[in-house]
């Protein structure tokens, strides 16, 4: 038997710490019984999660963490279910037992490196701030960057919103027209880079993601995905373990 938050967390539905939360406000059910703190299930158990059931199954305990890295296209949405019937990041992804979990986002105008996983802890542990992840983009502008304007985006900047984005560091790669560099945060404010470089009255052309912690974009292709080697799931194992 198994705590229903691990079952849960393994099928990639919630975080454990989601769960427990949930178990707190009495909106788990096992077998149509409202599930306490520390219940645990076994094979045939009936799980209801916010009203959307689940039978725990023997594959489930056989089922490992998986990640891949995949190569979102500019254009694409990250979201399973489109209204307008729009490409989303999910028709490109392989079969998985349980369900894919997106780690993080990026708009619809960013191209580049996504992780997937199939567990909600690591989606959790990676996407808390608490784990202060890199994330490295390559991003094309328009505009007159000034020392002055570099010096700002490192120190920290109003973007709106009560908000203020800051870049870790930027180094330029590129210095003919749109200028290139390459950013890198530990904040994921929503559409932070676009919003700082508009705060500096400059334009963001083209912005690619190239590394998410310690996995790179490398030489994958465009709407391709791939499984992590070992030295990178032990690298994102670790975030688990500090979580």
């Amino acid at each position: 038997m198994y705590r229903v938050q691990k079952i849960l967390s393994m099928i990639g539905i919630l975080s454990r710490r989601e769960c427990e939360k949930l178990l707190l406000q009495k909106k788990i059910k096992i077998n149509n019984s409202i599930a306490t703190l520390g219940a645990k299930v076994e094979i045939g158990d009936e799980i209801s999660v916010n009203k959307k059931i689940y039978i725990v199954g023997s594959e489930i305990f056989k089922s490992k963490i998986k990640v891949i890295a995949y190569y979102k296209s500019v254009g694409e949405l990250v979201t399973t279910k489109d209204d307008k019937h729009r490409k989303t990041v999910f028709t490109h992804l392989p079969d998985v037992n349980g369900k894919w979990i997106n780690i993080g986002r990026l708009d619809m105008n960013t191209s580049g490196l996504l992780l997937f996983t199939n567990n909600g802890d690591i989606a959790n542990a990676l996407m808390h701030p608490s784990s202060k992840i890199k994330r490295v983009y390559e991003v094309s502008i328009k505009g007159n960057i000034t020392k002055e304007k570099i010096i700002l985006s490192k120190k920290g900047i109003d973007i709106g919103k009560g908000e203020i984005g800051k870049f870790l560091n930027i180094v330029q790669i590129k210095d003919e027209l749109p200028n290139t560099y390459k950013i890198t945060l530990i904040t994921g404010k929503n559409r932070e880079i676009r919003r700082v470089f508009d705060s500096l009255d400059c334009k963001v052309v083209k912005l690619k993601r190239i590394k998410y912690a310690l996995v790179e974009l490398s030489n994958l292709k465009v709407n391709k995905y791939r499984s992590l080697n070992r030295e990178e799931m032990r690298g994102i194992i670790k975030y688990l373990k500090n979580d």
